[in-house]
């Protein structure tokens, strides 16, 4: 990804992010022994008990970490200068406090998330043949190419509903992976085609990509498409994974 595109989506999502943040509650989060406390101007009150509270100053707390790193980089492309902060948002967290590091990294996705992990989704009815292939969360995958993407997600704390069924201009398709951006909620399809040999397949693979680009999908940015020769280079699923998906 070029830099004039990298500082377009930085500041998209620096708006995006002012925006959450101007929403969100006043203060902060600070962890005694077992218990939590909200910090405000107005004093400190334990909030324990108050689950919904704890994650929206955690995720805060993520948010200003976040505006930070992106004004450092939107400054450091426009006076062309080498001081990008290319830490994962995981890398992020682990830099914060004990209130935050010891918390679900669900804690700091974007909060719709949370509800979409947990409701049912309509799964490919086509079973999975042969040799069954297993993520390192238990997720059961189709091919050794789809389990090295899965993995990296999962290693990413990246969440994702695997072969989810999407309904499009009344036509359900089945990508091979469903992702939701950490920072926004945002839905991104990942699709996997390892099987350019099969007679009929590129048409498939072509009417599919049709779709989703008809319905607002747009490639390297909410649509990502692989193929074999790209699985055989971590290094560039690792870019996909940080530039596409996490923004870094």
């Amino acid at each position: 990804m070029n830099n004039s595109v990298k500082l377009k989506n930085y500041e998209y999502e620096l708006n995006d992010t002012i925006k959450k943040l101007q929403k969100l509650p006043d203060g902060y989060l600070k962890k005694r022994r077992k218990f939590y406390n909200h910090i405000t101007d107005e004093g400190e009150i334990g909030i324990t008990k108050n689950p919904t509270l704890i994650r929206l100053l955690r995720w805060k707390k993520f948010l200003l970490a976040r505006k930070k790193q992106l004004e450092n980089n939107i400054a450091a492309i426009s006076h062309a200068v080498d001081n990008l902060d290319n830490r994962t948002p995981k890398e992020i967290i682990q830099s914060l406090s004990s209130a935050y590091q010891d918390a679900p990294i669900t804690d700091f996705y974007h909060p719709s998330i949370t509800d979409w992990l947990a409701a049912p989704y309509k799964e490919n009815p086509i079973p999975i043949k042969g040799r069954r292939y297993f993520t390192k969360n238990g997720v059961q995958v189709r091919s050794k190419s789809e389990l090295l993407i899965a993995n990296l997600l999962e290693e990413y704390n990246i969440p994702y509903q695997y072969d989810c069924a999407i309904i499009l201009g009344g036509k359900t398709k089945f990508p091979d992976f469903i992702i939701k951006r950490p920072s926004d909620g945002k839905l991104i399809i990942w699709e996997h085609f390892g099987g350019l040999n099969i007679p009929g397949y590129g048409e498939k693979m072509s009417e599919k990509m049709e779709l989703y680009m008809q319905h607002g999908f747009t490639p390297l940015e909410t649509l990502i498409y692989t193929f074999e020769f790209d699985v055989g280079n971590p290094h560039h699923l690792q870019n996909l994974i940080e530039n596409v998906i996490l923004g870094i």
